[in-house]
């Protein structure tokens, strides 16, 4: 390879992309959002491109299947071969006809990928009509079929479905089963588990293994989880500003990494060994487009750099066998300079686990929420949908606490039934003493300000008529505070990885990365003292997720906040919260410290859900893939609703629901393996 990364086609590859240079007219000149990137996927490899938000993967990847925005996106330069045919020279009626068929791509925001006005169903025919010339009945059961295969619950009423009518992680499913729906060569996956839980995501995953070694289909992963790539990935290249700074196979980028990005990337990673201490976190911004700074484009936030990076471009250079960088510290010409040692992050002692006669700022008794199934002309009652169907949860004051659970578990219900956005069906929820669900209007509003939610939707949950200044001060303004001046919008922007101009922007200029920290940055404006985070971190990258972590970590601290966390990411909840409590089905399934449920958990659902968390660590427990999804909440099964995925499933499991057995002060299961 070059000096400027060229390298030789390679006639087995299934894409080549070759000094790649996408950009953008913007305002202030041009936006080289991609420039100058080379690397190659062959048969059966998955390929990871991984870096920070705004580097300009998502941009490789529209470039590749030729959506890049026009007339302000356009290739500049380079080339890209699908299968050794040359795509760049191809007419848009020339183009067309590969994609879905030659190379299809799963896209990160389902919602907005997938068209509103047409079933889920349709959209999956209308590929397979388009590219296998399938129709009718025959198209019908393939995609019944396909959707099957990527584990939606009950395919045949997915395949009726409207996307507003799906969750996250089964809209997600979808858009997975109409890239695969024509076994393409090659498959592009941005963010493609971004939305589903570990379970689903170990299945997803299993099946875009299975057919990459039954079709030599390849796969460009497109990701912030480092541990996926880790478990899933052959070569792994990082990129930076637009430039691919390291690549090399993935066992020696996690054993091994070189570039001093690559390194403080993995530092980001919250893992249960930093767990109560500040993540490395890189200090700044990934610098603009359309103004990199001179020299190396990390240097300004390299903490191994030296005189020559913010002036000379490095080279991309062998750091070891069929390892590449682009770095000083490897080139021969600079080393014999003097450099700086590697600046280690202090870690603080680990804090001590809480203890549970700390005093509870909210305590759920009982909290039921059921959502009436109607049907017929007069729309009657037929049944229930128990999404929350009697759950204790204790929240002590200072303490975060996590919800972790499959999706359509009613984590986020229950949520935001303690907020009171949705009121429970039954059940009592008391905040510092004060009983809400009897509460309504005014009376509710005081406690309004005091618990405030990040949604897990940036884009659905953010005002676009607003400037994002006007967004952070919308709860100032709705709690009488009209002083805006009460909260420095710039420096709290800041504070969650945004520069202070952004005030002035509106949401749509935003990645989704960024629209989740502007929710963020809104909840905190009232400072409150209670923050339910849905899924908060799910769409952000490992570098800026640290920052955030490290963000909510000191303002607990400081501002004696009370965290809930509803998330699937489980490495995030062994490394920042204190109790865990684990839901399925509308109900707590085992509960306790996270010392205690993660060094050993006990019901055989936490246990499974532990062993589909892929690590960077490569310290995995054995894998459990469960069978089938969360079965429905309308006709939960009798008896333990688990029994029927279980594998140490008891004649008594399919008879009664096991009652809750504590099994320290702090830690409680429903399984009849403990109870006597």
């Amino acid at each position: 390879m070059t000096a400027a990364g060229a390298r030789v086609a390679t006639a087995s590859a299934v894409l080549e992309v070759e000094n790649l240079k996408t950009w953008f007219r913007v305002r202030s000149g041009l936006s080289k959002a991609v420039d100058g990137v080379s690397f190659a996927v062959h048969p059966g490899e998955s390929y990871a491109l991984v870096g920070e938000s705004g580097c300009g993967k998502s941009v490789t990847a529209l470039s590749i299947m030729g959506l890049v925005p026009q007339p302000a996106g356009f290739v500049a330069g380079g080339s890209i071969a699908l299968e050794g045919r040359g795509l760049l020279t191809l007419s848009e009626a020339e183009r067309r006809p590969l994609r879905g068929a030659r190379m299809a791509m799963i896209f990160q925001e389902p919602m907005t990928s997938l068209n509103p006005v047409l079933t889920a169903g349709a959209q999956l025919v209308e590929s397979l009509a388009l590219h296998r010339g399938l129709t009718g009945a025959a198209a019908t059961a393939e995609a019944v079929a396909l959707f099957g295969r990527v584990r939606l619950p009950d395919p045949a009423r997915a395949f009726d479905a409207w996307p507003h009518e799906l969750s996250g992680g089964q809209r997600q499913r979808v858009m997975i089963a109409i890239a695969l729906a024509c076994r393409p060569a090659l498959l592009i996956a941005d963010e493609p588990t971004t939305a589903l839980d570990v379970t689903v995501q170990d299945q997803i995953l299993e099946l875009i293994d299975d057919l990459r070694r039954d079709t030599g289909m390849a796969v460009l992963l497109i990701t912030h989880n480092l541990g996926l790539v880790r478990q899933t990935a052959t070569r792994v290249g990082v990129m930076y500003a637009g430039k691919l700074v390291e690549e090399a196979a993935t066992a020696s980028i996690f054993r091994d990494p070189r570039h001093p990005y690559t390194v403080k990337l993995l530092e980001s990673v919250p893992t249960a060994h930093r767990r109560h201490r500040a993540l490395a976190a890189i200090p700044g911004f990934v610098p603009d487009a359309s103004a990199y700074p001179d020299g190396c484009r990390f240097a300004p936030r390299c903490h191994r750099a030296f005189s020559v990076c913010p002036l000379v471009v490095p080279r991309n250079l062998a750091a070891a066998p069929k390892h590449r960088v682009e770095c000083h510290l490897y080139d021969p010409e600079f080393q014999a300079r003097a450099l700086p040692p590697p600046v280690e992050i202090a870690e603080a002692p680990a804090a001590a686990a809480p203890q549970g006669t700390a005093e509870s700022l909210l305590l759920a008794r009982g909290v039921e929420v059921h959502f009436p199934v109607t049907a017929g002309v007069l729309r009657r009652v037929v049944a229930r949908v128990k999404a929350v169907d009697g759950v204790d949860l204790v929240v002590p004051r200072g303490v975060s606490v996590a919800l972790v659970g499959e999706s359509g578990c009613g984590k986020t219900t229950l949520g935001k039934a303690l907020l009171q956005l949705i009121r429970p069906t039954a059940g009592s929820v008391a905040f510092q003493g004060t009983e809400l669900t009897a509460l309504r209007g005014r009376d509710l509003k005081p406690f309004r300000r005091r618990m405030q939610i990040v949604f897990q939707d940036p884009y659905g949950s953010l005002n676009p008529r607003l400037t994002v200044g006007e967004i952070v001060t919308e709860g100032l303004r709705a709690h009488g505070r009209e002083d805006s001046s009460a909260v420095d919008v710039g420096e709290l922007l800041k504070t969650v990885g945004l520069d202070a101009s952004a005030a002035s922007r509106y949401p749509h200029e935003f990645s989704g990365g960024q629209r989740q920290r502007i929710g963020i940055a809104r909840a905190l404006a009232v400072r409150p003292d209670f923050l339910v985070c849905d899924e908060a971190t799910s769409a952000l990258d490992v570098s800026v997720q640290a920052q955030i972590l490290n963000l909510l970590r000191d303002l607990g601290k400081r501002l004696g906040l009370t965290y809930l966390f509803i998330t699937h990411d489980l490495g995030l909840v062994e490394y920042l919260a204190d109790l865990v409590s684990v839901m399925y089905l509308g109900r707590v399934v085992e509960s306790g410290t996270v010392e205690e449920v993660f060094g050993a958990p006990k019901h055989p659902y936490t246990q499974a859900l532990l062993a589909a968390v892929p690590r960077v660590d490569a310290t995995g427990r054995k894998r459990i893939l469960l069978g089938g999804d969360v079965p429905s909440p309308v006709h939960p099964p009798a008896g333990c609703h688990f029994h029927p995925r279980c594998p140490e499933v008891m004649p008594q499991c399919r008879e009664s629901y096991p009652p809750e057995t504590p099994l320290s002060t702090s830690r409680c299961v429903r399984c009849f393996l403990y109870h006597s």
